[in-house]
Order: C-alpha cells, then structure tokens, then sequence
C-alpha cells in the first residue's frame, strides 16, 4: 500500500478542483509534473484547447504533462512520449525483469530525454511503481 503524504494530497486535491477528475499517480519534478488520470478522464482533465494545463501550470509554476494511465506498459509508454516519432516499442523480458526498449528518431532525442533529463526520469520512476519494469532509450538516424 502506498502512503500519500501531505504534499501528495494537497497536489491531487489542486489538481481535482481545477480539472474536476481525480489523478491516479503523479510525478513531480523541479520543473515539471507527470498527472495520470484514467484514460476516459483524460479530455476532461486536459479541457478545452489545453485550457486546464495552462490553469493547472500557472498553480503549480512549472509544465504540467497530464497522460492516461494505461494497464498495458506498451500503451503507457506511447502515451508518456505521445508527441515524438516512435519507432517502435519492445517490451521483453529479461531474467524475470521487465524492460521496454524505445526506439525513436534521433531528432526526437532531446524531446524524449526531456529538460536536465526529467522526462525520461519521470517515465522511468512510474514505469517502476507501475509495472516495476525499466525504459531504454534507443535512437535510429532517419533516412532521407
């Protein structure tokens, strides 16, 4: 079981005033926040036009990516990088561990490793607490 302390309960309760949908998960950083929400909430929790993230940025004085939380890990890690070119996504299983492997367009790089690198930290930090498996990052050069 999980505990939420104070800080996770008052960024959950921030979020559900603004976006009127309860998150599942949320993963802070310095400069960002990651807002789960279930997949059926997830136009609701966005708003129109992306009006409700730029509320919920201006509450929480950083970016704010809200994605649907998915019980498939290849389906959360298309929706966590939902703005880049995906290759591909292999979910494999290595000695009992569960490791995706993402493949991008190398163009998409700096996108996918996000800021200081918080991106892939926050995709790292859920994919654990979620499905206790592990992302790795693969670029592939396009051909023109």
């Amino acid at each position: 079981m999980v505990e939420l302390t104070n800080d996770d309960l008052n960024m959950f309760s921030a979020f559900e005033k603004i976006t009127h949908v309860m998150p599942t998960d949320y993963e802070p950083s310095p400069t960002m926040i990651v807002f789960l929400v279930p997949v059926a909430e997830l136009g609701k929790a966005i708003g129109k036009n992306g009006s409700n993230i730029q509320k919920l940025k201006d509450v929480f004085k950083r970016k704010v990516i809200i994605i649907g939380d998915m019980a498939d890990p290849e389906l959360f890690v298309r929706g966590m990088f939902n703005n880049i070119s995906i290759l591909s996504v292999e979910v494999q299983n290595i000695m009992g561990d569960l490791a995706i492997v993402l493949t991008i367009d190398e163009k998409d790089r700096g996108i996918a490793i996000g800021k200081e690198g918080e991106r892939i930290k926050a995709a790292k930090s859920l994919l654990m607490r979620k499905f206790k498996a592990t992302i790795h990052l693969k670029t592939r050069r396009s051909v023109i």
